[in-house]
């Protein structure tokens, strides 16, 4: 299939509302018949705070088989979460730096690990704290994790009693400005491209920059200053239609390329549809950010690898991604299932769709 047409209908303040509301986690697996082999899950970690680590994982094998997952530090045992848990926090200080295992345990009794290191971004708290200054609210715009990639949709949320601008305001127009109603945001001293602003919230377009610990400047139209250090690096998201990075995935099914079917409803609640459309197969249309340049891509849907027939810039919004997914066969009237996307090793939050006869 050739380069699928974009949701061109889809306005710039589509994206100002996706970061209103916080995200919740809520992966679905279906059950199978009881498997004795072990696959090791996808693995992420980052700091949450200069003091703490937070791993995340993706599990390959379904959550009804895994018993638990043990976590080792430096080869001692660390803590314990059950099987259907995707993360794992432990305070470590700020220059901490070790090698984990996340151990998968299977109900069968198999097991499989996988080890990650202590290179920045992962596993070094204290590279968060490296830019100085105190910590600014800086997450994904689609799924409201950290960290940011380059060219990805960012937002930045105030503290609490904290005013980042007098102005409201959004843009209209593209190239998209880099001084919103007086406002400015500064990466590294470089400005930053911005679509909404307003005292509580400001969405912008991350510069690109290396992984790591950036420096980060807010000058409001009234002169307000607001400046810390935020965390950067690799972070696939995908965009959901009720704008909290859970739920439904804010995409579209087309057999063709011209015609398209929304794949939830006017309460965006997720309505069926077919792997196959007059008997051509149906394309899932996926729409993220921090998805572009990122190697070993991949889209697993109710746990199933899935054929990604396009993957690139959406060629009209800044800093939105766009994938193109062939829906298998295999897939035919499993239901509601959960799409997860992972670059290099990198997982997305979990998106759903529902999948009918």
């Amino acid at each position: 299939m050739s380069k699928a047409k974009a949701l061109l209908f889809i306005p710039l303040s589509f994206l100002f509302f996706l970061a209103l509301f916080p995200i919740q986690s809520n992966p679905l697996n279906e059950p199978v018949a009881a498997q004795s082999t072990c696959t090791p899950p996808l693995f992420q970690g980052y700091p949450s705070s200069c003091a703490n680590i937070n791993l995340r994982w993706l599990n390959r094998d379904p959550i009804s088989l895994i018993d638990r997952y043990e976590i080792y530090r430096g080869g001692a045992k660390v803590g314990q979460v059950p099987g259907s848990a995707i993360s794992f926090s432990e305070p470590v200080g700020c220059g901490f730096g070790a090698t984990y295992t996340i151990k998968q345990v299977m109900k069968s009794g198999a097991t499989c690990q996988v080890v990650t290191t202590g290179n920045p971004p992962h596993t070094k708290p204290c590279d968060l704290c490296t830019g100085g200054g105190s910590l600014v609210n800086m997450v994904n715009s689609a799924s409201f994790n950290s960290p940011v990639a380059s060219n990805s949709i960012a937002t930045i949320f105030a503290a609490q009693g904290q005013s980042l601008t007098s102005a409201t305001a959004s843009a209209n127009s593209l190239p998209l400005p880099t001084n919103l109603a007086g406002t400015q945001v500064l990466v590294n001293n470089t400005p930053a491209e911005l679509f909404y602003v307003s005292p509580g919230q400001i969405n912008f377009l991350m510069p690109q920059v290396n992984a790591g610990a950036v420096g980060v400047l807010i000058l409001g139209s009234n002169g307000e200053r607001t400046e810390g250090s935020a965390l950067t690096g690799p972070n696939p998201a995908v965009f959901t239609a009720t704008a909290n990075g859970n739920g439904v995935a804010a995409a579209q099914v087309t057999a063709d390329g011209r015609s398209y079917q929304r794949i939830y409803d006017n309460n965006r609640i997720a309505v069926p549809v077919s792997v196959t459309v007059g008997g051509l197969p149906n394309y899932l249309v996926l729409y993220g950010t921090g998805l572009r340049d990122q190697p070993a891509m991949e889209v697993r849907i109710g746990g199933q690898l899935c054929q990604v027939t396009y993957s690139g810039a959406h060629p009209n919004l800044p800093g939105v991604d766009q994938l193109n997914v062939r829906l298998p066969e295999s897939l035919r009237g499993v239901g509601t299932v959960a799409i997860v996307v992972s670059a290099a090793g990198f997982v997305s939050n979990f998106a759903q769709i529902n999948i009918g006869n």
